[in-house]
């Protein structure tokens, strides 16, 4: 989903006049902890899929370790505001995850509306362990993947709320940085003045 949001918020953002060039002004840190992060649940996703026996010993730790890294990697960069609303998607899926044993649950009847339930075999198998079948244990259900985005979607999926604010921070980050003009720009109000507001008081005595 990330990706999908990414890709239309760039646009987005072009048809506002945006620049790509603009986003080399995000002042990011530690952004291999994101990649690493991101390549390690690409390597569970691909290696469950396939059925390699390694990720039913490993799997867990390896997927609780990956949102250690980007929730490492949001405190790096809590400068960026943007960044703490991606931060609070991750902090509200990795609660899910670990109450429920390392797994993010789904609902099946969410799959279903979501045209998925193709994927029942996968989410049962024992080599899959990014997500699992929602049941009458799965704790903090309120925050599982309950949020079906069905057909006509070119790609569905079902989300979670933590994917949606994850989703909203990354759709403000590109906005705010490609654009001239950010959107709610009193409340993303930056040090550098990016926006045009004045300068805070220790800044303008710098300044003299």
């Amino acid at each position: 989903m990330l990706l999908d949001i990414l890709i239309v918020s760039v646009i987005i953002a072009f048809l506002r006049g945006g620049r790509f060039k603009r986003l080399a002004e995000i002042d990011l840190k530690r952004a291999e902890l994101i990649v690493i992060s991101f390549g390690i649940q690409y390597i569970l996703v691909r290696a469950g899929e396939s059925g390699s026996i390694w990720v039913q010993k490993w799997g867990v730790y390896l997927y609780v370790f990956s949102y250690i890294l980007l929730l490492v990697s949001i405190w790096y960069n809590r400068h960026i505001k943007e960044m703490l609303v991606f931060g609070l998607g991750i902090i509200t899926n990795f609660m899910v995850i670990v109450a429920n044993g390392g797994h993010m649950p789904v609902s099946l009847e969410a799959l279903k509306k979501a045209g998925m339930a193709y994927l029942l075999p996968l989410l049962q198998s024992k080599t899959y362990i990014i997500h699992t079948l929602m049941n009458p244990k799965t704790r903090l259900k309120f925050l599982a993947d309950i949020i079906p985005l069905p057909p006509p979607y070119p790609r569905p999926r079902v989300l979670s709320v933590g994917d949606i604010i994850m989703g909203i921070g990354v759709f403000f980050l590109i906005q705010n940085y490609m654009t001239e003009k950010g959107l709610f720009k009193n409340f993303w109000r930056r040090k550098d003045d990016r926006y045009g507001f004045p300068a805070k008081k220790d800044e303008r005595e710098r300044s003299i």
